[in-house]
């Protein structure tokens, strides 16, 4: 038990992501000035997505008042910002919980009981409860690295080998390349050696009670043997 480390790699990983999540915001903020600044017969569909897009031409869309245009967000499938994947990436229980920028989240994620419904991110109402979410997410953040961190599962023989330690690492440089809009796209690399990290420390964190009962078992076995 580290608490000490636990804290540290909380520190850290909240660090990370806060940049992040505060761009996504100042973008959703610009959508939502954009957005209310056109008339009602001529609304501009633009999604904050295509704000996370450099050099992306937005599409103009002149909608009538007699003409009625329906669609399902949750149909829609693309790539998520990098912004987005270096989060993501890097805390995958966090996101798996509160499903952070999904345009449809499920109804038992911490994201659809905080207000955001199936009307995908480029409605109004969930860009706006999207702020919710966004304090939701770094506080889950923060108690999963003291966890992960208080309690490591393997005693490395260099830092950067631990599964904590490595995804910290690799969400800490893809964070930092995301900051930089004529290479950003490379923060998706880091990424995903961070997704990897996540399956390794999973399965370590089943081998682990495995290996424990079945080390138990033998030992039983050798008493009772004598």
């Amino acid at each position: 038990m580290n608490w000490r480390r636990g804290l540290l790699l909380a520190g850290i990983n909240v660090a990370v992501a806060l940049p992040m999540i505060a761009m996504l915001a100042a973008r959703d903020a610009q959508w939502l000035r954009i957005r209310q600044q056109k008339p009602v017969t001529e609304q501009t569909h633009l999604t904050p997505n295509y704000l996370s897009f450099p050099g992306a031409r937005p599409q103009l869309v002149r909608v009538q008042e007699e003409q009625i245009v329906s669609f399902n967000p949750c149909e829609f499938w693309g790539h998520p910002p990098v912004h987005v994947a270096v989060v993501q990436s890097g805390n995958l229980p966090a996101f798996f919980l509160v499903q952070w920028r999904v345009d449809c989240p499920p109804n038992w994620s911490i994201a659809a009981m905080l207000g955001i419904d199936h009307a995908g991110l480029s409605s109004v109402h969930n860009v706006q409860a999207m702020r919710r979410v966004d304090v939701a997410l770094c506080i889950l953040i923060a108690a999963q690295w003291v966890v992960i961190g208080t309690f490591p599962l393997i005693k490395a023989r260099r830092w950067w080998s631990e599964p904590g330690a490595f995804i910290t690492l690799c969400a800490s440089i893809g964070s930092a390349i995301a900051l930089i809009p004529a290479i950003q796209g490379l923060g998706r690399l880091p990424a995903t050696l961070a997704f990897f990290a996540w399956l390794w420390y999973f399965a370590l964190l089943v081998w682990k009670p495995v290996h424990f009962a079945w080390q138990s078992t033998l030992h039983r076995r050798q008493r009772l043997s004598n």
